[in-house]
């Protein structure tokens, strides 16, 4: 038999336990550890574009003995598990004073400028509820309600946070890229090192999508959905979520690819909050959060994630306005990838160097309706629509020369006179 073996990347935490403090990471052996590492610091060939997502939003949250993953959605809210923060009920509620979450490629050599306390710990109420039934054991972690917010007492400057899915159905046998710090596991013959504290980054393939959990007799505020990848072995023998495999948990039946991915990767046993990115709608969506595998690390393992559509409307509710806008180092200047610069002020104006002063109501950042003038009116645009705009005092869409057009004068593309236009935003 080929010897070839794949190790294969865990973050775990499982706080009461022998493994208390394990994590693992992974890799396939035909790779060196330099190709995981480049990807988890987006170092070339895999740059952040559209078929690697721009990984420095992940980090590492920790606490004096315990250490997790999480991920940066908003200037000063991290994505993360639950379990990392209480994973049973009799567990102390965790003091966000004794939390940080640390952005850095490698968190133990991060500065204290990388580093950002916790403000305050909001667990989700499905999971603090599946708790106080289940005194922190059976199936809580197994319903999709592993998930918690961080709200950082400092806003992180010059990361764009992740964006969120869509709500969107996502697709079995999507390509997933996949980030975390740990330990090193062969998926043959268990550990190679424990000695790692270094972002790194993998993919693999979802094997399962589970918009809503079926577990009868559990109320709809305790369960949400799953997603759910395997380890793949080299000699394509191990696929776990195969149509032919026995159901795991409420993962339901499905196909799966018994061929691993070029950096194929996995974490499993325990979980710890680290991401899945999937491209759709044009950018790098965080659509899961690692809550738990299923055997020992080595082939044929399964991670299981909380899907992170599921909780949409609960994360938006602690999110500022411009969620995805990056923080500049200048105190109120933002940055979003498809609109560029522009100052915001907490009256709802904006200052915008193409466009001037603008009044926008509540936005996240993936689209916005601007007012300008009463000629202009109200205007839309947004990711991937962007320089074009539909603006409702002139009732049609445009095509904006960002080149030529300022504060005072809107330079356009008028397609029904099939001719430039100039207008004066002073008006």
């Amino acid at each position: 038999m080929n010897n070839t073996c794949i190790y294969i990347w865990l973050i775990i935490l499982i706080p009461i336990s022998s493994f208390s403090n394990e994590r693992r990471i992974g890799k396939l052996n035909t790779l060196s550890w330099e190709n995981y590492f480049n990807l988890g610091s987006n170092t070339s060939p895999y740059s952040a574009g559209t078929y690697y997502p721009d990984l420095s939003c992940v980090g590492a949250v920790v606490t004096d003995d315990l250490y997790g993953t999480g991920t940066l959605v908003a200037p000063n809210v991290v994505v993360t598990a639950a379990h990392v923060l209480k994973n049973y009920w009799s567990s102390p509620t965790p003091v966000p004073s004794e939390w940080q979450f640390i952005l850095h490629t490698d968190y133990e050599k991060a500065s204290s400028t990388v580093t950002y306390d916790v403000e305050s710990i909001i667990l989700h109420p499905g999971w603090n509820k599946r708790l106080s039934q289940n005194s922190g054991t059976g199936d809580g972690d197994r319903l999709g309600v592993d998930i918690a917010l961080l709200l950082l007492k400092t806003s992180v400057v010059g990361v764009f946070p992740a964006k969120l899915p869509t709500g969107a159905l996502e697709t079995v046998g999507t390509r997933a890229v996949l980030a975390g710090y740990g330990r090193m596991v062969d998926g043959s013959s268990g550990v190679v090192s424990s000695s790692n504290s270094i972002r790194i980054g993998g993919e693999n393939t979802l094997d399962r999508v589970v918009a809503d959990v079926d577990a009868p007799g559990v109320d709809s505020s305790s369960k949400g959905g799953l997603l759910a990848v395997d380890f793949d072995s080299p000699q394509n023998n191990q696929n776990t979520l195969s149509d032919v495999s026995p159901t795991i948990d409420y993962l339901g039946s499905g196909t799966s690819s018994a061929s691993p991915l070029s950096l194929e990767a996995s974490s499993a046993i325990g979980d710890s909050g680290g991401p899945a990115f999937i491209y759709d709608n044009l950018g790098w969506r965080s659509v899961g959060v690692v809550s738990y595998g299923t055997s020992d690390s080595t082939y044929g393992d399964i991670t299981v994630y909380t899907r992170v559509a599921n909780h949409l409307s609960w994360i938006k509710s602690y999110l500022p306005s411009w969620a995805q806008a990056r923080q500049i180092s200048y105190s109120g200047w933002l940055e979003l990838d498809w609109f560029g610069f522009f100052y915001a002020l907490t009256s709802n104006w904006n200052y915008h160097a193409v466009h001037g002063w603008f009044y926008s109501i509540d936005s996240d950042g993936e689209s916005l309706w601007g007012w300008q003038n009463d000629h202009v009116g109200w205007w839309w645009s947004g990711l991937g629509v962007y320089p074009f705009l539909y603006s409702t005092g002139l009732g049609k869409w445009i095509y904006v020369n960002i080149a030529k057009s300022n504060k005072d004068v809107l330079y356009y593309y008028d397609y029904d006179l099939a001719d430039w236009v100039s207008l004066s935003l002073s008006n």
